[in-house]
């Protein structure tokens, strides 16, 4: 459900090209570094989860989107240096594991009686699956025009999340809770189910950085 364009896979393949277990450009590698990361993630969920229900709002707004600068200023600096590819691709995923837990509560909210934590988890898996079948088995190829769109993507979301965080400091919270909290409306499960197909592809790319 998750992810971030994601080249803090491809520099934690250059820094670790050298070890003794050379999983390199092999599928095994990228299944390996994915998990471990994959891993981080789903205990960053968690805690954020848990850390998100007990909060007042503004704390809410600001996990968000604070969590969301993390995000993508790892990703930039994992870009540009080898070196602290591995600590900032940590610091990535459990940053994007945050932004997991708050869509998770947004859901609880919305629908109390399901157990949609466990269901979040359960679909998660599934969608890293699924992505890892269809990029082994060249369904879906990642083309420099992919990249493109991916990127653009990303900076869409990004400005978005800030846009909204900034306009909740002065309306109340009204534009945030139009957009994320409000159980009722549809067009927050729309704005999930986006994100969802997002974190989707930039699964695929993931992988093919982590390969290349």
């Amino acid at each position: 459900m998750f992810k971030n364009t994601n080249p803090v896979f491809s520099k934690v393949r250059r820094d670790t090209s050298d070890q003794a277990i050379s999983y390199g450009a092999s599928y095994q590698g990228v299944i390996l570094k994915t998990g471990l990361l994959f891993l981080l993630i789903v205990a960053s969920a968690f805690g954020s989860y848990f850390l998100l229900a007990k909060a007042s709002f503004e704390v809410y707004i600001a996990g968000l989107v604070i969590s969301s600068i993390v995000a993508f200023i790892s990703v930039f600096i994992a870009s540009l240096s080898p070196r602290l590819a591995m600590p900032f691709s940590i610091l990535y995923a459990l940053a994007e594991g945050f932004l997991l837990g708050f869509i998770v509560l947004v859901y609880t909210y919305a629908f109390p009686n399901d157990n949609i934590a466990g269901l979040a988890i359960l679909i998660t898996l599934g969608i890293f699956a699924g992505m890892l079948v269809l990029y082994s088995t060249k369904l879906i190829v990642v083309t420099s025009r992919f990249r493109r769109v991916m990127l653009g993507v990303t900076f869409a979301i990004l400005f978005s999340f800030l846009f909204v965080g900034i306009a909740s400091l002065f309306d109340g919270g009204r534009l945030s809770y139009t957009l994320f909290g409000n159980p009722n409306s549809g067009l927050v499960l729309f704005i999930a189910l986006l994100l969802v197909l997002y974190g989707a592809f930039m699964l695929v790319m993931s992988f093919d950085d982590a390969r290349n």
